[in-house]
């Protein structure tokens, strides 16, 4: 089942963040985002588990994908796009013209899938994202005609 994230799920986010993510945000980071105008939807499996969720930011016409997980143990069962498509439909009907996102470079499995959803190669951040071995760059996707 896909629904929106509520507060009470912050501490299911931060524990799939923990295994998933090599720099994994804190609550604090979720609160935040959500105070400042983000939206979110989660894949619950039954008794509330969440395994994947997707955070977003609309900005005007704009839209910010901030954050996409999915536990491990669910990787390759369609549950990135899924959570990908609902919400690229969502800011579709709150006026979204671009959506916006960034990836590891060597993150290929997320860059696969951003390519099958229709996300171009837009730029690159250097020095982006926390790695093992010091920092490492960010490439940045759009998806235009939503």
């Amino acid at each position: 089942m896909l629904r929106p994230i509520l507060q009470s799920d912050i501490p299911q986010l931060c524990a799939l963040e923990a295994i998933t993510q090599q720099s994994p945000w804190s609550q604090e980071t979720f609160e935040k985002c959500f105070q400042a105008g983000s939206q979110g939807w989660a894949i619950v499996q039954p008794i509330d588990h969440i395994i994947g969720f997707i955070v977003v930011l609309m900005q005007v016409s704009e839209c910010h994908i901030l954050n996409i997980c999915v536990a491990p143990n669910q990787h390759r069962q369609g549950y990135g796009s899924q959570l990908l498509s609902h919400a690229l439909a969502e800011v579709k009907q709150q006026g979204a013209e671009i959506v916006y996102l960034e990836v590891r470079r060597s993150n290929k499995k997320a860059i696969a899938l951003y390519e099958r959803m229709g996300f171009s190669k837009v730029g690159e951040r250097k020095n982006y994202y926390s790695a093992a071995e010091g920092r490492e760059d960010a490439w940045v996707f759009a998806k235009q005609s939503l």
